[in-house]
């Protein structure tokens, strides 16, 4: 695969060059024609910059990671990038509504064709004491990271918010390149371990481990589909007390992955047949739900976002109604009533944190 598209596939929302991305049958499991669930829409919050995960707490809150919107001035050079501090951790609770963190550093790329795409806060959980930790996507090398100054440490890197980093993802891409690929980093998801945190990145095509020491250590290398890089992006914990864990490949259509992982052994595809799954959540009977970040199979026309059920035995998948057209849907979470929450709109500074009731 060539090096333009590696880096799209790689860090999907922020690069600038793809192509050659054709249909491509659909294997594995059979998607049934009709939807299992039709969901009613309604916008909880709108105006948000470039919002990527959504994560409901154990309080009912929600919180949602926005990587920003990049500097005050933006660069415009093609293939250039710049770093502002407009990243936030936006919070729901009940009525009350607004950004609680703000000034996150935010990294504006600048594709070939003069649009612009942003890197920064990808992910939040709350920890307690006003702190939240945060994975941070970057689209780049430690060494892009430092030539655009202190300010952007963060990006590429698990950390608490405006403190300590917790583990360098982009350093351990650099210097250890465990896929043998390009050498390229992009933090997508995280799920705590004990006092561990295991964490997928997209560029690099691997799932990390931190330590509590901040040792970054490489549990796994997912290997190419085909011609296809892996591009692995939501991981989970599924009732089965085994990991869960989504896979791109590329955004050709039915390409997609879901893999299955218990510590201590090999992962192994759960099911296939989906098309570019970028995040995963449990239902509370213990189903899986993927949302997909697109649908077609080109950059020019990626199709809508979509929502599909997966059946927690066979892996066979269902569509779900949205309710709404999902346009560029980044991040996906599952209140324990069953509501269904996705963050819509994401390539932009007009993103909108959505609640689906499922009937």
């Amino acid at each position: 695969m060539s090096r333009a598209t590696k880096s799209w596939a790689g860090a999907f929302l922020a690069t600038a060059v793809v192509g050659g991305l054709t249909a491509m049958a659909i294997p594995g499991q059979s998607v049934a024609a009709a939807a299992e669930d039709e969901a009613a829409a309604t916008v909880i919050a709108s105006g948000l910059k470039n919002p990527r995960d959504v994560a409901i707490q154990s309080d009912g809150s929600i919180l949602v990671a926005e990587s920003g919107s990049g500097p005050a001035t933006a660069c415009t050079e093609p293939g250039s990038q710049c770093l502002g501090f407009t990243g936030s951790i936006y919070r729901v609770k009940g009525t009350s509504k607004g950004r609680v963190v703000t000034g996150l550093p935010s990294k504006m790329i600048v594709r070939a064709d003069g649009s612009n795409v942003i890197a920064g806060a990808n992910e939040v959980q709350y920890t307690g004491s006003r702190s939240y930790r945060v994975t941070y996507s970057l689209s780049g090398t430690a060494t892009s990271r430092a030539a655009l100054g202190t300010g952007a440490a963060p990006l590429g890197t698990l950390a608490i918010a405006k403190g300590a980093i917790l583990g360098d993802l982009a350093a351990h891409e650099s210097s250890v390149n465990p896929d043998g690929a390009e050498v390229l980093s992009n933090p997508q998801r995280s799920v705590e371990v004990g006092g561990d945190h295991l964490v997928t990145d997209a560029a690099g095509n691997t799932l990390l481990r931190v330590g509590p020491d901040g040792t970054v250590r490489t549990e796994f290398a997912f290997p190419r589909n085909g011609d296809a890089e892996a591009v692995p992006t939501g991981i989970v914990k599924g009732a089965d007390g085994a990991y869960y864990i989504s896979d791109m490949s590329g955004i050709r259509t039915g390409l997609g992955r879901i893999w299955r992982w218990q510590p201590g052994y090999d992962p192994t595809v759960f099911t296939t047949g989906l098309t570019g799954v970028i995040d995963l959540a449990v239902r509370p009977d213990g189903n899986l739900v993927a949302l997909s970040y697109a649908t077609g199979d080109t950059v020019s026309e990626p199709g809508t976002g979509a929502l599909t059920l997966i059946d927690k035995t066979t892996g066979a998948l269902t569509p779900i109604s949205a309710g709404t057209t999902l346009n560029l849907p980044t991040g996906l979470d599952i209140a324990p009533n069953g509501d269904i929450y996705v963050t819509n709109n994401t390539l932009s500074n007009s993103g909108e944190l959505l609640r689906l009731q499922v009937s």
